[in-house]
C-alpha cells in the first residue's frame, strides 16, 4: 500500500486537491473555480501586434485573454525560428491565425504586463492520463522508470504522425488500456484540427487545459493513490467521467470514494486537517521541529529563503530540517523561477552533500522539473524551477 490519499473538495472559491502521505501535505493542486487561461489550453489565437524588441508576438485568444508567443516556441516545418535565427516579423504577420497552447500561465497581480499574459507555444501537445500526443515531434520519449517488455513493445508500433510522451506510471497500466487513450488521443487531434477549420477567423479556446484535479492524476497517476475522497457529488462526477475515458476499473473500486461527514457542514479538507495547512501557505515565517525556522520571501525576480537556527540544537540539524520543509513549501507553493535558500554556515563538505541530496531526493518527481544547483561561495543554495502554472498566491489574488 503506498500510503498516499488524493483528497478533492472545493473551498474558498478554489478547487483544492491535497496530496497526502502519511497524514503529511505533501503536494498541493489548485485552481480558481472560474479560471481561465490555464496551463496546456489550446486556442485558435489571431496575431494582434509584432514585437521585434521582445522578438515576440502578441496573440489575441478571445474574450479579452492575450499571450505572448515568442520566436523560439514558434514551431514550423523544417525547424523553430530560433534554430534558423529568423525573426519573429519572418514568421508570423498580424491578423494570421494559428494553433497556440499555453506553455506557462500568466502572472497574475505582476506589475510587467509581459509577465501577466500567459506564454504560448505553437510547439503543440495533446494531453492523456499515461500518453502525451506531440503532432509535431517525432521521437517516443518515456521514462528511465518504465521497463515492462510489453509496454516498450507497444509503444515502439504506435503508428501516427508526430511522437508520443509516455509518463513514468504508464509502467502500471494495461497494454490495451494504453492502445486505447493512444487512439482517443488522435482522435482528439482530428477535431481540434477540424475546430480550427470551422473557426471563421474568430479567436477561441478549442480545449481547456487540465484542472487541478487532472494535474494530479496525470503527474502522479491514478494508481499511486491507496485512496482517492472527493468531497461533493459535483466533482466526484466529474471524476467519474474521467474513469469512465482512462481507467475504468477505478469507478466501481473502493479506493474512489464520495466523502460522507459524519457531521451536517463537515467539509472533507476540515476533516482531514488539510485546510489548516493550506491556510499557512500565506505565511513568510515557518516554524520547524527542530526548533529552528525559515523565512520565504518572494519578489518579483526570485524567491528568497532564509534558514535561522533559533533553538535547534545543532547547526546541521536545522539546516537538515530546513532542508526538507523547503522543498515541501516550494511545491505546496507551486513557487518557480530562481530560488535561492540561504543555509546556516557548514565547515563540513559532507554536511553540505548531505544537504543537496535531501532537496534532489524531495524534487526526485517534481512536474516543475526542479534543478539543484549546488551551493554558492557564500554559502547559498540555488535552485530553478519551471513555471507550469500560477503560484499558489497568485490564485488568491
Amino acid at each position: 500500500m503506498s500510503g498516499i490519499e488524493l483528497l478533492v473538495d472545493e473551498a474558498a472559491g478554489r478547487l483544492h486537491c491535497a496530496v497526502v502521505k502519511k497524514t503529511v501535505l505533501t503536494d498541493l493542486y489548485a485552481d480558481p473555480i472560474d479560471m481561465t487561461g490555464a496551463w496546456a489550453s489550446l486556442y485558435l489565437g489571431k496575431v494582434a501586434k509584432i514585437d521585434t524588441r521582445l522578438d515576440a508576438a502578441i496573440i489575441d485568444l478571445g474574450h479579452g485573454l492575450q499571450g505572448l508567443l515568442s520566436a523560439k516556441h514558434v514551431h514550423f516545418p523544417g525547424g523553430d525560428a530560433s534554430e534558423k535565427r529568423t525573426g519573429i516579423a519572418n514568421v508570423l504577420k498580424p491578423g494570421q491565425m494559428l494553433l497556440v497552447q499555453i506553455k506557462a500561465e500568466g502572472k497574475r497581480g505582476s506589475t510587467s504586463e509581459n509577465h501577466k499574459m500567459p506564454r504560448l507555444t505553437t510547439k503543440l501537445y495533446v494531453l492523456g492520463h499515461h500518453l502525451v500526443y506531440c503532432p509535431f515531434a517525432n521521437p517516443v520519449t518515456m521514462s528511465r522508470l518504465i521497463e515492462r517488455t510489453d509496454v516498450l513493445n507497444m509503444t515502439a508500433k504506435l503508428k501516427a504522425k508526430g511522437g508520443w510522451i509516455l509518463q513514468p506510471h504508464a509502467e502500471r497500466a494495461d497494454v490495451d488500456a494504453l492502445r486505447a487513450e493512444a487512439e482517443k488521443l488522435l482522435d482528439e487531434w482530428t477535431g481540434i484540427q477540424g475546430a480550427e477549420q470551422t473557426s471563421e477567423g474568430k479567436p477561441r479556446i478549442l480545449k481547456g487545459g487540465p484542472t487541478a484535479l487532472h494535474r494530479a492524476l496525470f503527474d502522479y497517476g491514478a494508481g499511486a493513490f491507496e485512496h482517492i475522497q472527493v468531497g461533493n457529488r459535483k466533482i466526484f462526477n466529474a471524476m467519474a467521467q474521467w474513469c469512465a475515458k482512462y481507467d475504468p476499473v477505478l469507478a466501481g473500486s473502493k479506493r474512489l470514494r464520495l466523502y460522507k461527514p459524519a457531521k451536517v457542514g463537515q467539509a472533507l479538507l476540515d476533516v482531514e486537517d488539510v485546510l489548516s495547512e493550506i491556510d499557512m501557505l500565506d505565511d513568510k515565517r515557518i516554524e520547524l521541529n527542530s526548533g529552528g525556522s525559515i523565512i520565504i520571501e518572494t519578489t518579483q525576480a526570485l524567491t528568497v529563503i532564509d534558514v535561522n537556527q533559533g533553538s535547534a540544537d545543532s547547526i546541521f540539524r536545522a539546516n537538515e530540517d530546513a532542508a526538507k520543509e523547503c522543498a515541501r513549501q516550494i511545491r505546496l507553493r507551486n513557487l518557480s523561477g530562481a530560488i535561492l535558500i540561504d543555509f546556516i554556515g557548514m565547515e563540513e563538505r559532507s554536511q553540505r552533500a548531505k544537504i543537496v541530496d535531501i532537496l534532489e531526493t524531495a524534487f526526485s518527481n517534481d512536474p516543475g522539473n526542479a534543478q539543484v544547483h549546488g551551493f554558492t561561495r557564500l554559502g547559498i543554495i540555488e535552485i530553478t524551477r519551471k513555471r507550469r502554472t500560477a503560484a499558489y498566491a497568485e490564485k488568491l489574488k
